[in-house]
Order: structure tokens, then C-alpha cells, then sequence
């Protein structure tokens, strides 16, 4: 069954569903690194290589089958190459966190950011095939956020990083998101080499593409949730029961995901 026009008109959602492929399908590189970090932990090796890289690798397939139906006149492929070709450096060993603790808290980071994207886009879009692969990549990206964040709480019991560190560990990886994975992935989409024909939908630039993902998050964003979820490894003492505190970090929440879109607060 073809796509509905209204989709395959909707630059937004080509665009968002191509930066998530792009990034969903690289999980390879990641598991590389981290294989080598963890090379002493059999454990989260063997859970890495069967569930996290499995699963993210399906993400991967399911937009780009989705993408491949609804756009078939980009080229999926040679697009995700040239988005490798920058992306893969960034993989490396030398940029993960400096301690496999922090490591797994900036994996727990990434793994909250792509669940409560995948709600916002879940709300968001009308056609019920994307509504239900949404729903189900969610989901999935819980899963691991939870497994990363048991595996934070294994090494921190022998690190013991401070609530300060861990904080630091929290803002600097949501920035990279934006900055690094998401911008990086978007650039090779515009680009007239890996169209075949002319695009059904008016191009957006990077700047536009920010704002319409920050409206959307602000809109569409469970708070209570993403502040569950983001700042769970913060958990510590009676602080954290603390009522202003919640406040606190909920405001936080609020402000940070459309700034890693880009939008306003």
C-alpha cells in the first residue's frame, strides 16, 4: 500500500526519520568502542552484541524501509555513507567518557533523549504504521536506557562520582546529541547528489528543522517521564526527595529538550 500524500509531502517527517536511521544504523561503530572499554565485563559485552545491537540495527531497517517506500527517490545508502564518512572518528574510543561509569551514564543520556523523541514523534504523526513504529522503537530505547543505567550503577559503586560530576556527564552528552549526532546526520540529506529526480516537499534547512523539532517538543513532550528517566542516576541522599529540587530538575527537562532541537524555552 502506498503512502499517504500527505507523508510523502511532509519534509518534517522525511527528515526526522532519516536522522534517526542514519544514527539508529551506526550502532556498529559504537559497539566496537565499547566492546573494547568493556573488555573485561562479559556480561555487558554479550548484551551489547545480542540485544542493544540487534535492536538498534532494526531501528535502522524500519525507517529506512518506511523511507525507501514512501521517498524511493532518495538514496538511502550512498547518503548514509557520506553521513559515516564524518560520523565514525566522532565513535572512537578517545571521544566516550573518561571512566565506564560515566561512559554508561552518557549511554543512559542518549537512550532518554531517543525514547522521548520517539514519543513526541509518536504523538505527532497521523499515519498509524509510523505511530506504531514509534511506539515501538520507544519502548525498546527504554529497555536499554535501563540496562545502562544498571550498568552506571555497578561501576559508580567502585567510582563514586559525585552528583556534580554526574550532572556535568548529563548536559554535555544531551548537547552532543543536538550538535554532533543529529547535526552531522542531516547534512547529507539535502543533497542533490543522492536524489534521484526532484524532492516532493518544499527542503527545509537545518535552522528550520530545529524549530519545528523544538515546537514539537514542547508540545508533545511527556516532562514527567524525560525527568524520571534523565535524572534517575542522580538519585542520592534525601536531596533528591527534596520537592523544590524535583521542581528544579523538571524545569530543567522542559528547557533542554527543545534546546536540543533547537527551539526556544
Amino acid at each position: 500500500m502506498s503512502a499517504e500524500p500527505t507523508v510523502r509531502s511532509d519534509a518534517f517527517t522525511f527528515y526526522a526519520l532519516a536522522t534517526l536511521s542514519f544514527v539508529e544504523s551506526s550502532v556498529p561503530e559504537f559497539v566496537s568502542t565499547l566492546n573494547v572499554m568493556y573488555a573485561d565485563d562479559p556480561e555487558m559485552r554479550d548484551w551489547l552484541r545480542e540485544t542493544w545491537l540487534r535492536e538498534e540495527i532494526e531501528h535502522g531497517r524500519l525507517a529506512r524501509t518506511y523511507i525507501a517506500k514512501t521517498w524511493p527517490e532518495f538514496d538511502w545508502q550512498p547518503a548514509y555513507d557520506a553521513f559515516l564518512v564524518r560520523y565514525k572518528p566522532l565513535c572512537d574510543v578517545e571521544y566516550m567518557r573518561p571512566s565506564l561509569a560515566l561512559e554508561a551514564l552518557s549511554r543512559c543520556v542518549i537512550e532518554t533523549e531517543t525514547a522521548m523523541i520517539y514519543r513526541c514523534l509518536e504523538a505527532e504523526m497521523s499515519d498509524p504504521e509510523l505511530k506504531a513504529m514509534m511506539r515501538k522503537l520507544s519502548s525498546e530505547e527504554v529497555g536499554h536506557y535501563r540496562y545502562f543505567r544498571k550498568t552506571f550503577d555497578r561501576y559508580n559503586a567502585a567510582e563514586r562520582h559525585g552528583v556534580i560530576r554526574r550532572l556535568h556527564t548529563i548536559v554535555k552528552r544531551s548537547e552532543m546529541v543536538r550538535d554532533e549526532d543529529i547535526a552531522i546526520a542531516f547534512e547529507p540529506l539535502s543533497d542533490a547528489a543522492f536524489w534521484r529526480g526532484p524532492k516532493p516537499f518544499e527542503e527545509m534547512t537545518w535552522q528550520e528543522f530545529l524549530e519545528v523539532s523544538g515546537d514539537m517538543m514542547k508540545r508533545r513532550l511527556p516532562v514527567e517521564a524525560a525527568t524520571r528517566m534523565m535524572f534517575k542516576p542522580l538519585e542520592t541522599g534525601v536531596w533528591w526527595r527534596d520537592k523544590p529540587t524535583r521542581a528544579l530538575l523538571s524545569f530543567m527537562v522542559k528547557r533542554q529538550y527543545p534546546q536540543l532541537a533547537g527551539g526556544e524555552a
